[in-house]
């Protein structure tokens, strides 16, 4: 997607606001978004997940053509939710839902993933589990589209849509550049004590290829300013800012073309990946893509900033088929 088609969809991204009900897709009542101040915030988490047990993977890749218990198994190799979610935390989940697609369409992350780890934070005694995305096209034709929020509703979770530049959904925050210096970043994740990123591997016109760095722009109310200077170093730039708790990564099937808003030719991988390391999962989901890791140059930035590791292998995968 150019940089015009971005400021079209930009523009109905606004339209598409009036009338919802969802947690998070009101009018503008709120005040302005707050500076982020570290010392009053939770976002610093007290998991310590880089140093697993001996029984806990690092990374989990998943096979076989059922997703759900894909999911479920792929967990339970990473040390169970358990490991990520204490009682009473208050869990952000980041999938993708910004596209129009229905699930199914290798365009949005599978809603029903999506509740079923709603469930099992809830279960694991999350006192709340909060799942966030910022579309960038219509946002009811996204809701009705999707299906994600009667998914997570009725898992127990709440879902916000955070087209709204407000102090309920951002934070200002001040960045090291070169690219971001100061923007405005999701208050879910922020305050959050566990932070889980769940993107959908696929095709992009930007960037050939669309994964867990990339999602994290969903979490950024301006992202002209990506567009307008080096996008690959300001995806990197996210992630090495906030790194997700756990990474997720819907393989199960997903767009080679016309992305990232499709439809588009779908390649069926029947895999879901699971790991602590963003960059990591990111390099593996790239070669099963087709595309070297070290020739995305997000995946490389990242890297290069201690994001994680593009070497993906020195991280051990535990490979499991369902």
């Amino acid at each position: 997607m150019d940089r015009r088609e971005f400021v079209q969809k930009s523009l109905l991204a606004g339209i598409g606001v009036i009338g919802l009900s969802a947690a998070g897709c009101g009018g503008d009542s709120a005040s302005a978004p707050q500076v982020y101040n570290t010392s009053s915030s939770s976002s610093s988490s007290s998991n310590d997940t880089s140093a697993p047990h001996p029984e806990q993977a690092s990374m989990v890749i998943a096979k076989g053509k059922q997703p759900l218990e894909m999911l479920r198994q792929g967990l339970n190799k990473m040390g169970g939710i358990e490991r990520f979610v204490k009682k009473e935390q208050l869990v952000a989940i980041k999938p993708n839902f910004s596209v129009p697609r229905k699930p199914g369409s290798g365009c949005i992350t599978s809603p029903e993933l999506v509740a079923e780890l709603v469930t099992q934070c809830l279960t694991a005694g999350a006192r709340e589990v909060r799942v966030i995305d910022y579309p960038f096209t219509n946002v009811s034709m996204c809701l009705s589209e999707s299906g994600i929020q009667p998914a997570v509703e009725n898992a127990g979770g709440k879902l916000f849509v955070l087209n709204q530049k407000n102090d309920r959904n951002y934070y200002q925050v001040t960045l090291p550049g070169p690219v971001l210096k100061s923007v405005f970043y999701s208050r879910d994740v922020l305050d959050a004590d566990v932070f889980i990123n769940f993107p959908i591997l696929k095709h992009h016109g930007s960037t050939e290829i669309t994964l867990g760095l990339k999602n994290l722009m969903g979490l950024v109310w301006d992202r002209g300013v990506f567009h307008s200077s080096d996008l690959e170093m300001g995806i990197a730039e996210l992630g090495a800012f906030k790194k997700p708790h756990l990474n997720i990564m819907d393989a199960v099937k997903g767009i080679i073309d016309s992305g990232p808003s499709g439809p588009g030719t779908i390649r069926e991988y029947n895999q879901i990946v699971l790991g602590t390391d963003i960059v990591g999962v990111d390099a593996y989901s790239a070669e099963l893509f087709g595309l070297r890791p070290d020739r995305v140059g997000y995946i490389v930035n990242a890297a290069s900033l201690g994001a994680g590791s593009i070497d993906w292998k020195s991280l051990n995968p535990v490979e499991i088929t369902v």
